[in-house]
């Protein structure tokens, strides 16, 4: 069976400056990756650990961005929406969650570090593969790996099946308030909607029969953090803005905006009341 010729490559990306923020007691660590389409956040673990203390240096790390957690085998060029044509941020902030009640053992921080190896030199040759015999055996691998989809690929992330079972139960509970129960969606269409969802990053939408489905749903999240964020702004202002400019990149653009609204309308009140 012939394969068809690959699509030409895209523009290569700039080296990439990131800041890690640790929730633990650590200073920042800044890293420079040089090849984000190659690198993926199994990597960037293994590149953390030797600048962690000694006692945390083989616990398990997770890497959140933008609030969303981002999965071990997915390079950084897709977890973290990077466009190569586009204007490239002068720093990205990704941030490290370090579970302290447990060890890695050494047989875990070794296969940890094989995996990294293994989808890094995977990745460089699907980048470099230009000869037929590269696209044949890519070709062959991708068809006989049968990767897990849908939320479990969360337990590839660290994440343990109870929570993924959890994530899923809330998935499915939002489908069924936008679907009826002959329309609910089979479970390999389940699976790609939970794939886009954790692609996308974004809040969980829908995609019915109508394409308005979906968009109501995203801006049913948008509207949501809106409000959460006026809420936030306007009863706690000052522990917003401090955790605002502190945490880079927890919250989203829209609930950043809801909260200095919030506090805006905040400050009208108070003048308000002082000018009575």
């Amino acid at each position: 069976m012939a394969f068809p010729p690959p699509p030409p490559l895209p523009p290569s990306f700039p080296p990439l400056n990131l800041i890690i923020r640790f929730t633990a007691s650590i200073p920042d660590l800044p890293l420079t990756i040089s090849s984000p389409r190659t690198t993926t956040p199994i990597t960037l673990s293994t590149l953390i650990r030797p600048h962690l203390p000694r006692d945390l240096s083989t616990s398990p790390l997770r890497l959140i961005h933008s609030g969303a957690l981002l999965p071990r085998t997915i390079p950084l060029e897709k977890c973290l929406r990077l466009s190569p044509t586009g204007k490239s941020p002068a720093q990205i902030y990704i941030h490290c969650s370090i579970s302290s009640d447990r060890q890695l053992s050494p047989a875990e921080l070794d296969a940890e570090a094989k995996d990294a190896t293994s989808l890094q030199t995977e990745a460089q040759e699907q980048e470099d593969g230009q000869s037929s015999g590269a696209r044949t055996s890519l070709s062959a691998y991708t068809t006989t790996q049968s990767a897990p989809q849908g939320f479990d690929r969360l337990l590839s992330a660290g994440l343990s099946a109870a929570e993924v079972a959890s994530l899923r139960s809330q998935f499915l509970a939002v489908q069924a308030h936008t679907h009826t129960p002959d329309t609910m969606p089979s479970p390999s269409e389940m699976r790609l909607l939970e794939e886009r969802w954790l692609d996308a990053g974004t809040p969980l939408n829908t995609t019915g029969a109508a394409a308005a489905g979906g968009a109501d749903d995203e801006v049913g999240g948008g509207l949501e953090d809106m409000l959460w964020g006026n809420v936030m702004g306007f009863f706690w202002a000052v522990g917003a803005i401090v955790w605002l400019v502190r945490e880079e990149g927890v919250w989203s653009k829209r609930r950043q905006i809801g909260i200095v609204t919030g506090v805006l309308v905040n400050i009208a009140f108070c003048s308000l009341r002082i000018g009575s």
